[in-house]
């Protein structure tokens, strides 16, 4: 049976423990999934693009934005959207709202391909992008998959576009894409 005194203690860790835990709220913002988005839209969208990217003939370099992450400006089919670097995705991902934007409408009946998401359980349409573009480097003909916006916060520039790239390299704290 606990004492009194280790009770006491106890309950001094857990106030201790909310006091520094509201402070760290109040200095460095909310963290997990509302957060990352929000720090994905002011990576793109409060920074000029050229700070973040910078092309040299065939090659982009893009410094790193909010927690170290890769963020940059792809034309999708001559329509900008942001985009987050994610060399672990297999393939890029869309929200359907860019989507749209990029004149893609799939049918509701092409959502087919069950997908699991930090957002939960979804359907993805799968779809071929007629083209994307980072500064000078064009892919033609990139495989993808959209997701409602509800079940994805930023849109992911994956494989089945960097692979298509010479090389994917990082260089003095940028990322390096080469065509």
């Amino acid at each position: 049976m606990p004492s009194m005194r280790s009770e006491f203690v106890f309950a001094v860790l857990v106030v201790l423990a909310a006091i520094f835990g509201v402070r760290l709220l109040e200095t460095y913002g909310p963290v997990g999934r509302d957060a990352d988005a929000a720090a994905a839209e002011a990576a793109v969208a409060d920074v000029p693009l050229d700070s973040y990217f910078a092309g040299a003939g065939r090659e982009v370099r893009i410094r790193p934005g909010p927690h170290a992450q890769f963020f940059v400006a792809v034309d999708v089919n001559s329509r900008s959207s942001n985009f987050l670097v994610d060399t672990g995705a297999s393939y890029v991902v869309l929200r359907e709202s860019d989507a749209n934007a990029a004149g893609i409408f799939p049918r509701q009946a092409e959502y087919t391909h069950a997908m699991r998401t930090a957002n939960g359980e979804t359907h993805a349409a799968y779809v071929t992008l007629a083209t994307m573009q980072v500064g000078e480097l064009k892919v033609d003909d990139v495989k993808a998959f959209i997701l409602p916006d509800a079940q994805l916060d930023v849109n992911l520039l994956g494989m089945s576009f960097l692979s298509r790239l010479k090389s994917v390299e990082t260089r003095n704290g940028e990322l390096v894409l080469r065509g």
